[in-house]
């Protein structure tokens, strides 16, 4: 379970990357109860997948 401090500074230092860090991004995606599509994703579509756990925790990553 994370927290909404935790999920915040998730996302923050997911936007100020220059290049997103999987570590990260999984994170996200667990904290969004999206791990398995996460895990599931390629490299053509783990963004959309980060994207949609970025909306539903309603924090911006970009």
């Amino acid at each position: 379970m994370y927290t909404t401090t935790e999920i915040n500074a998730i996302a923050e230092a997911i936007r100020t990357s220059e290049i997103w860090d999987a570590d990260q991004c999984r994170a996200l995606c667990d904290a969004a109860g999206m791990l398995d599509a996460y895990e599931a994703a390629d490299g053509d579509t783990f963004e959309s997948v980060v994207f949609a756990a970025a909306d539903k925790l309603g924090v911006e990553i970009l």
